[in-house]
């Protein structure tokens, strides 16, 4: 028989003590480490997140053999976590979500494009983490060597974990536990629920719900009515489309007032100051900052990035099959039908995600490697791009008409390093030589967006000398991330931390130009959202609306404006998605989309 001294008694004491104490450490400072106020979540949320640390720290105990071991990989892993929330913050404003997962491939695609300078945070507190590492070395419990007993407890410590993780979905415990549910307020969830809580709670959106009331028949019963009254074009030469979707092309005059040495988008402007056969005004993205491939599909499918989970990829999560789009209506009337992207064909799904929106031909990075292109920073010119736009419209178009699309790569962050190959020709006026990192980064930003302008002036004068007719459309996909545009904004008394309101609704807008060589619509000064631009383009170049966008066209009367952020009323009144959009009008719009997406088996 063993005999266990006093002191051997109070080590297992200690031992078991510093077992339940440091996973509950582990979560303090992972959740400090990325958000400063997050203390300020309710009880009941930081006790679960403080268990499911806890289930973590006694599966990884079961599973390693020693409590050392198992601390260590927890504290390890969120430590990671939490840097890496931290910088995906500041790079798109908001944190990871379970979807980004599928996102990986495309994140270390242009992982080398952003700053990694620790904050003052990440510092102090990844010292405060080597401390508790330190600390971890003196917890000596081991599991023992019984297999069976090992896996009994690895077992029962993840069921109790998955189970207490999944259950934060149900409505019965989001409302008993008062989980904050605002989804266009990342920094808002992490602050209330914690980093892993919140995670969980998120999985409910990988699957989207059924709109209250939703009848399949219901909506193809209205489909087909619409079907039979589309409007019908007979003897109509159907004019070329090309659709520029410019990467981070915005203009910061719509977030504040500001003045630099020359013009960054003389030709946007004068357009927008009322040019012939041009219809200009500013576009509503769902996203800053990244996520591109959300624009592009509110842009190609009609649908709105409003009805689906905050931070989803639809290019990723719900493209899985042929679904109805802009290219395949057009396919129908006898287009050529062409995507390109100079840059890596694994990023966003899009080589999956193309040919089911309807694309023939797609051309990626690859494409581009025989060709004599022009790079500014390390990426192909606009420029360059747009002239292999011209050669592929040309090629093509000897078959028919040609709807071309395509996403650029010239203005792709970080804007934070100085290229040989790119003069920074624009400043903001008080920013005349600084080495600044916030000067560097604003300058660097509107030098590229001058040389846009310039390459996009250069095809418009090729175009106005076509014989063929030819519809231009043109709009970024997003703002840059908020860091790039801080100098504006502080010169205008804006603080990201603390925006909300019209100055944050301003940092979604775009501008967007639709020009053609021959008789359209004039207009400017239009404020739409991306869903609804598609349709505008196809009524000039005199298509006629099969009946999911003719309904499309009636929803928007009500709401000009729908986006994953923003929805805006006929009468011009402005909220946040969540906030009202519950009209009759707005449900049928809801049900449509979501039968087009996830119900329709037409296709």
């Amino acid at each position: 028989m063993k005999v266990v001294t006093l002191n051997e008694e109070h080590k297992k004491i200690k031992n078991r003590i510093m077992f339940v104490v440091i996973p509950i450490l582990i979560f303090y400072l992972s959740q400090l480490l990325v958000r400063r106020h997050s203390l300020e979540m309710s009880w009941k949320m930081q006790l679960v997140n403080i268990v499911l640390f806890e289930f973590i720290a006694f599966a990884l105990f079961f599973l390693l053999g020693t409590a050392r071991r198992a601390l260590y990989t927890e504290s390890v892993i969120f430590w990671f976590c939490a840097v890496l929330n931290s910088y995906i913050y500041s790079f798109r404003n908001s944190y990871i979500m379970p979807w980004d997962v599928a996102s990986a491939g495309t994140a270390m695609n242009v992982a080398g494009n952003y700053d990694y300078t620790p904050t003052t945070r990440m510092v102090v507190f990844t010292l405060l983490f080597c401390l508790l590492w330190a600390g971890i070395y003196f917890c000596d419990l081991k599991a023992g060597k019984k297999i069976g007993f090992r896996t009994a407890g690895f077992v029962i410590s993840v069921i109790l974990f998955l189970g207490l993780g999944l259950s934060l979905q149900k409505n019965s415990v989001v409302k008993l536990l008062g989980i904050y549910t605002i989804q266009f307020d990342s920094r808002g969830m992490i602050k209330e629920n914690g980093m892993l809580a919140n995670f969980f709670y998120e999985f409910k959106y990988l699957k989207m719900e059924k709109p209250e009331g939703y009848s399949k028949k219901e909506i193809q019963d209205k489909l087909a009515e619409a079907e039979k009254e589309q409007d019908t074009v007979s003897g109509t030469e159907y004019p070329d489309i090309v659709v520029i979707m410019d990467e981070a092309f915005s203009d910061p005059a719509v977030d504040g007032k500001f003045t630099t040495n020359e013009d960054y988008m003389p030709f946007v402007h004068s357009l927008q100051n009322g040019a012939e056969n041009t219809i200009t005004g500013y576009m509503n993205v769902s996203v800053i900052g990244g996520n591109t491939p959300n624009t592009e599909f509110e842009f190609l499918t009609g649908n709105t990035m409003g009805f689906l989970p905050k931070g989803s990829i639809p290019f990723q999560q719900f493209v899985q099959r042929k679904m109805e789009s802009m290219p395949w209506e057009l396919k129908e009337l006898g287009y050529q039908t062409i995507a390109m992207h100079p840059y890596k064909s694994n990023g966003w799904n899009r080589p999956a995600a193309y040919p089911r929106l309807g694309f023939d031909t797609i051309y990626f990075q690859e494409h581009f490697e025989d060709l004599e292109v022009e790079n500014i920073r390390k990426y192909i010119s606009d420029e360059s791009f747009f002239d292999e736009i011209i050669a592929q419209v040309d090629k093509l178009g000897k078959n028919g008409p040609v709807f071309s699309f395509n996403v650029t790569m010239q203005n792709h962050s970080g804007y934070d390093t100085k290229y040989d190959n790119f003069p920074l020709d624009i400043t903001v006026d008080g920013t005349e030589g600084s080495e600044e990192i916030s000067a560097v980064r604003v300058n660097t930003y509107l030098s590229l967006m001058k040389k846009t302008d310039e390459a996009f002036e250069k095809l418009i004068n090729h175009y106005k000398e076509s014989d063929r007719p030819v519809i231009v459309v043109f709009f970024g996909d997003h703002q840059p991330e908020s860091q790039v545009l801080d100098e504006i904004w502080q010169q205008n008394g804006i603080y990201w931390e603390n925006i909300s309101g019209q100055d944050r609704y301003n940092s979604y807008k775009v501008p967007f130009v639709i020009w053609a060589n021959f008789d359209i619509s004039e207009d400017s000064g239009i404020d739409t959202s991306a869903n609804y631009l598609g349709n505008k383009v196809l009524k000039e170049a005199g298509i006629p609306l099969p009946g999911y966008r003719k309904e499309i066209e009636g929803f928007e009367k009500n709401y000009p404006v729908i986006s994953a952020i923003q929805a805006t009323d006929s009468e011009g009144n402005t909220f946040e998605i969540d906030d009202k959009l519950d009209e009759k009008s707005v449900l049928e719009y809801r049900k449509m989309q979501y039968f087009i997406m996830f119900d329709d088996r037409r296709n």
